[in-house]
């Protein structure tokens, strides 16, 4: 398995877990996007959810891109985080928020494991559904 697989999975649970939970989903593969659907769907978004694998201490080009992207758009979005996995250094987190100064977002706090996800990661992963289906209940409130 690799970096870009534990990614998968992780972003394949936490997808299941917001369905679960109510949360409207639009997932984008980034090797395959169509930048134009991506950017509309950012602008809309009430939540950013970057999953990347860490490169070389840093987040996957790609990630990174996207990231541009959204500082670019400066979507409405409330809320961000990021989930992904790393083999040696974990700076991704890092690094992706110091390319979103536009984003005025409450910033979640992300998931990363080492390698593999194993059961505390996606346990992890539950939890922050569950932060996020409250943070979008308390916007139906409003």
């Amino acid at each position: 398995m690799t970096m870009h697989e534990s990614t998968r999975m992780m972003v394949d649970h936490l997808t299941g877990a917001l369905a679960a939970r109510g949360v409207a989903v639009e997932r984008f593969d980034l090797t395959t996007v169509d930048i134009g659907e991506l950017a509309m769907s950012l602008v809309d978004a009430a939540t950013v959810v970057i999953g990347t694998p860490t490169v070389l201490t840093g987040p996957h080009p790609l990630a990174a891109y996207a990231a541009f992207l959204a500082n670019a758009l400066k979507p409405k979005a409330k809320w961000a985080t990021v989930i992904g996995s790393y083999g040696w250094a974990g700076k991704a987190v890092e690094k992706l928020a110091e390319m979103l100064p536009n984003l005025k977002v409450e910033l979640l706090g992300p998931v990363l494991c080492k390698g593999m996800p194993r059961d505390d990661d996606y346990a992890a992963l539950d939890v922050l559904a569950g932060a996020i289906a409250a943070k979008h209940a308390g916007l139906a409130s409003r």
